[in-house]
């Protein structure tokens, strides 16, 4: 995720409507080595401080044979339990501008109650820990 200002703008405008946000990002700050950013810098700060955030600890996840950590690759949404937007665009500017990418809204049936309860399980078992 990267600086978007209309999603975090929406994001905001949401909670401001009483909207409940929970945001789960990969980790608080850079991984160690790793080419990566602050998450939740990213995210900006009027969204993270209208948000329940969790990330997933480097020492709670699988190592490869190689000792690399798995990581958040998942890049989705979910609103109530009724809508899921599913894509293969990381949450960047230039994904949401000249990428090639695609992504789907599912409306209704079990799908985006599922990944909702999927999420609402990792936070539960603690796998994912508030920042």
């Amino acid at each position: 995720m990267y600086r978007i200002p209309n999603i975090a703008n929406a994001l905001v405008r949401a909670a401001k409507r009483g909207v409940k946000l929970t945001v789960i990002v990969e980790t608080p700050d850079k991984l160690g080595g790793e080419n990566a950013y602050s998450t939740l810098r990213a995210l900006g700060e009027e969204v993270e401080t209208c948000s329940s955030v969790y990330f997933w600890p480097k020492e709670k996840r699988k190592l490869s044979k190689t000792k690399k950590p798995g990581i958040l690759h998942v890049k989705c949404a979910v609103a109530d339990g009724e809508w899921l937007f599913l894509s293969s665009a990381n949450l960047t500017q230039q994904a949401f501008t000249i990428n090639m990418e695609l992504g789907m809204l599912v409306r209704g049936g079990s799908m985006p109650q599922r990944v909702e309860q999927q999420f609402e399980k990792l936070i539960k078992m603690k796998i994912v820990e508030t920042i």
